[in-house]
């Protein structure tokens, strides 16, 4: 996406379980995905998105054969800027990188 364009993201929960997508700022998924884990009890009620100034953009947790879209502003600055579930260990394996070009 070019910096600073507007950006619609839908996100449809295709699987069986629960879902959501994370767009964190470069660099911090692992440290995303594990403040989500490490919130406990208190996950779901957070969508298991943990309060973190690295966490730039998020969809709700979807329950399958669900759908949400999410409207936002993509960052100023040029970069990579990873995606993650942050539904307990999906972190790990479900993820991808939203590239921020320059205008």
């Amino acid at each position: 996406v070019k910096a600073g364009s507007k950006v619609k993201l839908t996100f449809n929960n295709t699987d069986d379980m629960l879902h959501n997508v994370v767009i964190t700022s470069p660099g911090s998924a692992d440290e995303v995905g594990q403040a989500a884990l490490n919130l406990g009890l208190d996950g779901e009620r957070m969508s298991f998105v943990p309060n973190s100034s690295k966490v730039l953009f998020h969809t709700s947790l979807l329950q399958p054969n669900k759908s949400e879209t999410i409207y936002f502003t993509a960052p100023e600055k040029a970069g990579d800027y990873p995606y993650v579930c942050t539904y307990p260990g999906h972190y790990i394996v479900m993820r991808g990188i939203m590239k921020v070009v320059a205008k």
